[in-house]
């Protein structure tokens, strides 16, 4: 895994879902009670944008069926659901470790040969 730089600290606001860019891999970026986190920016159930969505306490929710996933671990805490349909994920969400290194943010991605 390679450190990218996606942004600086600054751009990414307590709570904001900020779209980032890394190694070809579209992310979304977030700080949540000062420590940041970065995971694929689809939602796994339909590929929906994450980054229209909302957190809740140290989890993502998506804005189209409300599927939530924690920002730690990708698990999903709660399945997509359409009016009273209930849905299975199909997945967790992919997380990424990340760091900030001198008002930068960096998130650690796989090489080229590792994908």
């Amino acid at each position: 895994m390679d450190y990218v730089k996606v942004t600086s600290a600054s751009q990414v606001s307590e709570g904001a879902l900020v779209p980032v860019e890394a190694a070809g891999l579209k992310l979304l970026v977030t700080k949540v009670g000062g420590t940041y986190y970065a995971t694929q920016r689809k939602c796994p159930h339909l590929g929906f944008n994450l980054c229209r969505g909302k957190i809740e306490g140290e989890s993502v929710v998506c804005a189209l069926h409300k599927a939530k996933f924690d920002l730690k671990t990708g698990q999903i805490e709660r399945d997509p659901r359409l009016l009273f349909i209930g849905m299975k994920a199909k997945t967790d969400l992919t997380t990424y470790p990340v760091k900030e290194t001198d008002g930068d943010i960096y998130v650690a991605v796989p090489s080229a040969t590792q994908r």
